[in-house]
């Protein structure tokens, strides 16, 4: 892990350009086994990009690198320009939401839950509440009894799987963050919840730089470009379209089954 959090100290503007530039990693407990190598893409400002491939190819360890949580062994990732290694820790940060497949969502308020995600300020309940709307969980919290009072039970036992996804979504959206990172956020789900989440992905996705990990068609589908990795590099790059086209790796993954259609 990143253990010094001491080294960088630049606070750039956040637009949401990003960079991997021939980026090389191995974890620390395992490196003989190089997870990327030499791999290189750039997300554009306000672009969704989904990252895609087989299990292992390095999905989330691109995840895990632009959140700093690991740093590369050679080359280099930057935003707007600005190396991350030499950003201030709490401001990369600060600009970076997270959405994972399993959200922890704590035993409080659905307001609390959804407020936690910004802990450097008191927010509202109209900043609660837009992020809900952006997120499209608004119109279901009004809906219960005691609306955004409603406790959500320990491990959000009283919400289904795709209500607590778009809850971390507003979670998420309740910071500054003009990057907005979705890792598997929809692979547990059933068809009528991941239909709910992908609504909510295609409402927030406008204005931020966002970032798809997944392993369903229909997402990949939703998204502006994908970039397809296999054994740590890139080795396709377009839209649905273009990539079934082409009939590489992408296509023959999809045709192959490999990723579910639903």
């Amino acid at each position: 892990m990143d253990t010094d959090e001491s080294y960088g100290n630049a606070k750039p503007s956040f637009d949401g350009d990003i960079k991997f530039n021939d980026v090389f990693f191995s974890y620390p407990e395992r490196n003989d086994v190089s997870v990327l190598q030499g791999t290189s893409f750039s997300v554009n400002q306000n672009e969704c990009v989904a990252i895609v491939g087989a299990s292992g190819c390095g999905k989330s360890t691109v995840v895990s690198l632009l959140q700093r949580l690991y740093r590369p062994e050679a080359g280099n990732i930057s935003i707007n320009h600005c190396d991350i290694a030499n950003m201030d820790i709490t401001h990369l940060r600060d600009y970076v939401s997270v959405v994972s497949q399993n959200p922890m969502l704590f035993d409080a308020t659905i307001a609390e839950n959804i407020a936690y995600g910004n802990d450097r300020a008191l927010l509202s309940t109209h900043e609660i509440r837009r992020a809900a709307k952006a997120a499209h969980v608004h119109d279901f919290i009004m809906g219960l009894p005691k609306g955004y009072d409603t406790m959500v039970g320990e491990n959000a036992a009283l919400i289904s799987g795709g209500q607590a996804q778009r809850l971390a979504i507003a979670r998420a959206l309740v910071r500054p963050a003009r990057i907005l990172i979705l890792d598997e956020c929809t692979s547990a789900l059933d068809p009528a919840n991941q239909a709910a989440v992908m609504r909510s992905i295609s409402s927030v996705r406008r204005g931020r730089s966002t970032l798809v990990i997944t392993h369903k068609l229909p997402v990949m589908r939703m998204c502006d470009r994908i970039i397809v990795l296999n054994d740590g590099a890139v080795v396709e790059n377009g839209s649905y379209e273009q990539l079934m086209r082409r009939g590489g790796v992408f296509a023959a993954l999809a045709r192959g089954g490999e990723w579910a259609k639903e």
